[in-house]
């Protein structure tokens, strides 16, 4: 009788212990691992690009890395995003990013962030407006591949920064600083055509 119950309490106990240990949490584990070093890299290269340290870069992002969305006449690869990121420390000396939201989906991490700085310094042949820059948004997504980003994707609220440095006149009805204006309210004439119908 002692020998059952040792066995049935063994059996019960191998059984608990198979439940808890699912083939899917080591890829679960696996799965978070690789998330936290995405989420650690995009950091470590926003700190990079504001303190205008692009040889960081290459710890975390491929050399032949494909920028989806870089500006017109963007050199490929690492070197352009050196260049862009050296480009905008000359021109905002003081920029700060603020990283206000990480996400991780498989291979692909998206970030929601906003930059602030003052324009002190040319950029892009103009001249410096000594204007500020204040929250200005954006958003990343960056593919992580054998542990470095080899794709980018990005939009930037250029009409913000460029009313905030007075380089574009502020749409009636928007508030200076505001970025881009609200919707019309329903009803409202959307285009020239519409107005001169009324």
């Amino acid at each position: 009788m002692i020998t059952r119950t040792l066995f049935s309490c063994l059996c019960a106990t191998l059984l608990l212990a198979s439940c808890g240990n699912k083939s899917g949490d080591g890829m679960a584990t696996a799965n978070n691992a690789k998330a936290d070093s995405m989420k650690t890299a995009y950091k470590a290269i926003s700190d990079a690009w504001d303190a205008g340290k692009v040889d960081e870069f290459d710890k975390y992002v491929a050399a032949n890395a494909v920028d989806h969305d870089g500006m017109p006449g963007q050199k490929p690869g690492i070197a352009g995003m050196k260049e862009m990121a050296s480009m905008m420390k000359a021109g905002y000396p003081n920029m700060k990013s603020t990283i206000e939201d990480l996400r991780v989906d498989g291979d692909v991490l998206t970030v929601r962030y906003k930059v602030s700085g003052t324009n002190s310094g040319a950029m892009m042949g103009m001249p410096p407006t000594n204007k500020k820059m204040s929250d200005v948004g954006g958003y990343d997504q960056m593919r992580w591949e054998n542990g470095k980003f080899v794709e980018h994707w990005g939009v930037f609220d250029a009409a913000k920064m460029m009313m905030q440095l007075g380089m574009m006149p502020h749409p009636p009805d928007c508030e200076p600083g505001a970025g881009t204006p609200p919707p019309p309210p329903p009803g409202a004439p959307m285009g020239k055509d519409e107005m001169k119908k009324k």
